[in-house]
């Protein structure tokens, strides 16, 4: 009962007569917030965190910790709100490339592999970045419920992503050594998103043997590349998938996926080498040490 009346309880009380707007006044201030604020304060705690145990593994956590909190409440409005009590609706189970960054910060404090620890940051700063910056410039995709609180819940998620995927990048200091031993950053968090990849489609296989095909399994369609569902609502991707079969699609999807975490990778790699650039001019040096001196 507890759970029922806090689900329907209407953080906005106010009558929605229209979905929010991409780049409307408030997420555009709400964006606008988090490059002023919470950006830099993620690259910040990010520098820290590399010295500081305490700081990467309690700050981490919070994060995932703070995301399943929001996704708990999603999943809370969608079953009682909204009258989906009985079949669940498993299009909705929080297993796409969107959702994972919440696992991931959340056990990532909990494992003592410096690999593995490395993977999961990896797969924060490139591919979870990767899922926050799609919605933050394609924000029509998450903006469908005509519901303030939950546009909202998906907007700040997807900001947020990229706050940690900030702080992933900067605790990892990507760029700081030679390209080739750099790489395998990209190596790492490449093979931990083909890891969960895989997870998703076994997912997706579970759904359908245990459930059938019908309205409320949708083909499970984890990650968005169901070999049950080929009408996607991913643009060229579902075009492919139609025409030339789920196999084409999914090594497509894949390979595109691949390329974007490699080009933010490579972003990363070149602002990095940029700004230690800058900081060696003897200019800029001298600029510095003339500022340290004043504030001492």
């Amino acid at each position: 009962m507890l759970l029922e009346t806090l689900a329907n309880y209407n953080p906005f009380p106010f009558p929605v007569t229209e979905q929010l707007k991409p780049w409307c006044l408030s997420i555009t201030l709400l964006f606008l917030f988090f490059v002023i604020f919470i950006y830099p304060l993620m690259f910040y705690l990010g520098r820290k965190a590399r010295n500081n145990n305490k700081i990467r593994d309690y700050f981490t956590m919070a994060i995932g910790l703070f995301l399943i909190s929001t996704e708990i409440y999603k999943q809370l409005l969608f079953a009682y709100h909204y009258n989906f009590q009985g079949d669940y609706h498993w299009s909705l189970f929080p297993f796409q490339l969107c959702s994972i960054p919440m696992y991931t910060a959340a056990i990532m404090p909990l494992t003592r592999n410096e690999k593995l620890r490395k993977s999961l940051f990896a797969f924060m700063a490139l591919y979870g970045m990767l899922g926050g910056i799609a919605v933050t410039l394609f924000q029509s995709s998450v903006l469908t419920w005509e519901d303030y609180s939950l546009d909202y819940q998906s907007i700040i998620w997807h900001f947020g992503l990229v706050a940690l995927g900030i702080y992933s990048a900067t605790y990892l200091n990507i760029g700081s050594i030679k390209f080739k031993e750099t790489l395998k950053i990209y190596e790492y968090g490449t093979f931990t998103f083909l890891f969960f990849l895989v997870v998703a489609e076994i997912i997706n296989l579970l759904i359908i043997l245990n459930h059938g095909y019908n309205e409320f399994t949708a083909g499970g369609n984890m990650f968005y590349i169901s070999m049950f569902m080929f009408n996607l609502a991913i643009p060229v991707l579902s075009t492919v998938t139609s025409t030339c079969g789920w196999y084409i699609g999914f090594i497509g999807y894949t390979f595109a996926l691949m390329a974007g975490a490699f080009l933010i990778f490579s972003t990363y790699f070149g602002l990095n080498k940029l700004t230690l650039k800058i900081l060696s001019n003897e200019k800029v040096k001298e600029t510095l040490s003339k500022l340290k001196r004043k504030e001492s």
